[in-house]
């Protein structure tokens, strides 16, 4: 169904308050989620809110935790979540950040003690709209194996990356063929999943995504997909204090304590003497995509461009139905 924007964030924050849920946890946490929705990244919008609601319930979120920074020095800082809801903390990480970079030109902010942070990419478009270059990486539960492995020890560790250009640079991609969240939108869909993306638990080739969320997800592009990975898992996790490997829980199996990290860099241009480096890069970004085509292809597209120009303009959302019923049964809005 196709929902007016403000409402459904209404809704997905009354659900968040009926759990316990600060009234500005509940906004900043519904807003993360919708607006993956209306970037058309349902994998990770309002099919999450369930999920959180649970590590709620199991006593994983703590409503009241404190976000205090308890490592700082020069342009970097560590903060503890608290185990707060992972959007609060992370937004809380990027205005920090920011600060930083004011002061110091970079600004580089490790987070541990948090929940699952939604769509990596609403972060560092939160710092390309306000000029800053924006990188985010996180690590996530055990999910598929190294390049060569047969056992599942890396998460899916996504990684964005947001320039203050226009038109809109925003990347936001899985180390994996597949994200972990879109496996789940496939199985609540009743669809297939592609081939060449997961195996089963016997490591057989799978398209069946129930099959592949018992089973690996493989690295995208075989051992580079692999070593973007494992990089991620050491900067995400070990660099800020956080789990790593078989050590991270609570990403996914939302009865677990949530033990991943987030990095977060804000990057001031002006700071390296590039103060004309959004135009520079603007005009890049124009020159290439006006340029000329492959056959059977509808122009060229820079990662994140549609969606979140999207997102940005969007006044509606499109919610599957039976999803929009438990959202409304999670709020007690009869």
């Amino acid at each position: 169904m196709k929902l007016d924007r403000s409402r459904a964030v209404s809704v997905a924050a009354a659900a968040f308050r009926a759990h316990g849920i600060s009234e500005a946890d509940a906004e900043q946490t519904a807003e993360v989620l919708v607006s993956a929705d209306a970037r058309g990244k349902h994998s990770h919008g309002l099919l999450r809110l369930p999920r959180f609601v649970r590590g709620i319930e199991h006593g994983n979120v703590d409503p009241e935790g404190d976000i205090e920074v308890v490592s700082e020095r020069g342009g970097t800082a560590t903060l503890s979540g608290g185990s707060r809801l992972g959007p609060v903390v992370a937004s809380t990480a990027v205005g920090v950040a920011m600060d930083r970079a004011d002061e110091f030109g970079v600004g580089a902010v490790g987070v541990h003690d948090s929940n699952h942070l939604g769509m990596l990419g609403y972060y560092t478009d939160q710092l390309q709209r306000e000029g800053y270059v924006g990188i985010a990486v996180t690590n996530t539960e055990p999910a598929m194996p190294p390049y060569g492995g047969a056992e599942p020890v890396l998460g899916t560790n996504p990684i964005a990356i947001g320039l203050p250009t226009d038109p809109v640079f925003n990347l936001d991609m899985s180390t994996s063929a597949i994200a972990r969240g879109t496996i789940f939108e496939k199985r609540e869909a009743g669809e297939s999943i592609p081939e060449g993306v997961a195996l089963d638990a016997q490591g057989e080739p799978t398209t069946d995504p129930e099959a592949a969320l018992g089973g690996t997800i493989l690295p995208f592009g075989g051992s580079k997909g692999s070593g973007l990975a494992i990089a991620v898992e050491v900067l995400a996790g070990g660099l800020v204090g956080a789990a790593m490997g078989q050590d991270v829980t609570g990403t996914y199996h939302t009865e677990n304590p949530c033990t991943k990290g987030d990095l977060f860099l804000a990057i001031d241009p002006e700071a390296l003497g590039a103060s004309d480096f959004p135009e520079r890069a603007s005009a890049f970004l124009r020159e290439l995509t006006a340029g000329p085509t492959a056959a059977h292809v509808d122009g060229i597209r820079l990662p994140g461009q549609h969606s979140v120009e999207r997102d940005r303009s969007a006044t509606t959302v499109e919610i599957e139905d039976d999803l929009w019923d438990e959202v409304r049964s999670l709020a007690g809005d009869d």
